[in-house]
């Protein structure tokens, strides 16, 4: 099983024996994002931290990870502008042809946009499918479903997803797995994302892949995890013989980190190389800039204005969402009619600060960079 990973910085030439670049894994505004998962990320990083917590605790009386179970966000790119972000990039900086996988959570909505724009017709209908297991669950994305099964698919994932039935799994795994054109990939795999316990979260993680691997066909480098994540991914990899995939998770307006690099021409193509164990992964420069201010710069793009936003969502506040105690979902402007408490505005212009161009330079100075995967 060939598989390589090569930084872009380090071998420029590395994408001249090659047609194509291939970004997977990417979100739009059709995907809901939870809170939780950014609480997380907020809460890990030390500044921030306080500033949540002290937020939360001004407007709820609520445990702040039952407050952010309610929430969810929506990225701020139309498909067609996350489209055009991820080509640009591979055109720009690599000088290939693009082939771009948007994979939304639980949703085939933007790619069949692109498609019925009657412009797109050449990308693959793709989804981040939440696959529930045991005591937690797995994000699986699934490239390139054939669009006339591609509904029927989702609905077959979707009642999987609302009541998880352990014989349902490896059918549906396997019908996937049935289209040769078609790629299942084990994205960030050693995210505990439900805050199980490290030590509980692998052991589970094991227990997936080794019930599963007939149909994984790859595990996921993410753009967006840090370096001793990737670098344990890299060793289940070999331990398992399960190819290496690029896969940059890109939410916001940075394209994504990781990408793949291939002498394929279309995704069926790509898709039956990395199914044969061919893979070559380039990390973009983003990567080596500390994960910590990316994470920043990602929060501040949620909050910030999005004078472009298809659906007009210009403020921050209307891509926000809760369920409320009466079970009715309000956007976060509806709640607090347009206005944020104060302590929530002191949290979002902390950030905006923090991100500005001019204290940026600072923060990458002062803050780890990645560490080395090659």
């Amino acid at each position: 099983m060939e598989r390589q990973l090569a930084y872009f910085d380090r071998h420029p030439g590395i994408a001249d024996k090659y047609l194509t670049g291939v970004s997977l894994h990417s979100h739009t505004l059709h995907s809901q994002e939870s809170a939780l998962s950014l609480g997380q990320h907020l809460m890990a990083f030390g500044p921030s931290a306080d500033l949540v917590r002290k937020a939360h605790e001004r407007y709820s009386d609520k445990t702040l990870e039952e407050d952010l179970s309610r929430m969810w966000w929506t990225p701020p790119l139309a498909p067609r502008q996350a489209l055009d972000v991820e080509a640009r990039q591979i055109e720009d900086r690599l000088g290939l042809a693009p082939i771009v996988s948007l994979s939304d959570h639980d949703s085939i909505d933007a790619p069949m946009q692109l498609q019925a724009l009657g412009r797109c017709g050449a990308i693959p209908v793709s989804v981040e499918w939440t696959v529930p297991f045991r005591d937690t669950y797995f994000h699986v994305g699934i490239h390139n479903l054939p669009p006339c099964r591609a509904e029927a698919g989702m609905e077959a994932m979707a009642r999987y997803t609302a009541a998880a039935r352990a014989r349902a799994l490896p059918e549906l795994m396997a019908s996937f797995h049935g289209d040769p054109e078609c790629l299942i990939v084990l994205n960030h795999p050693f995210w505990d994302q439900l805050q199980i316990g490290e030590r509980l979260h692998e052991a589970r993680l094991l227990e997936f892949v080794d019930r599963f691997r007939p149909w994984i066909h790859a595990l996921e480098i993410n753009g967006l995890r840090d370096w001793r994540e990737n670098r344990i991914t890299i060793a289940l990899s070999k331990r398992c013989a399960v190819p290496l995939i690029s896969g940059g998770d890109r939410h916001g307006r940075e394209p994504n980190a990781t990408l793949n690099l291939t002498n394929a021409t279309t995704f069926g193509e790509f898709a039956g190389e990395i199914r044969h164990g061919r893979s070559q992964v380039v990390l973009m420069p983003q990567y080596r800039r500390p994960l910590g201010l990316r994470i920043i710069e990602n929060f501040t793009e949620i909050v910030s204005e999005a004078p472009d936003h298809a659906l007009g969502w210009t403020h921050w506040t209307q891509r926000v969402f809760r369920r409320c105690d009466d079970g009715h979902v309000r956007s976060l402007h509806t709640m607090c009619k347009a206005k944020p408490p104060m302590t929530l505005r002191a949290v979002t212009s902390t950030f905006r600060i923090l991100s500005h161009r001019r204290i940026r330079p600072a923060l990458e100075w002062a803050m780890p960079q990645s560490k080395e995967l090659v």
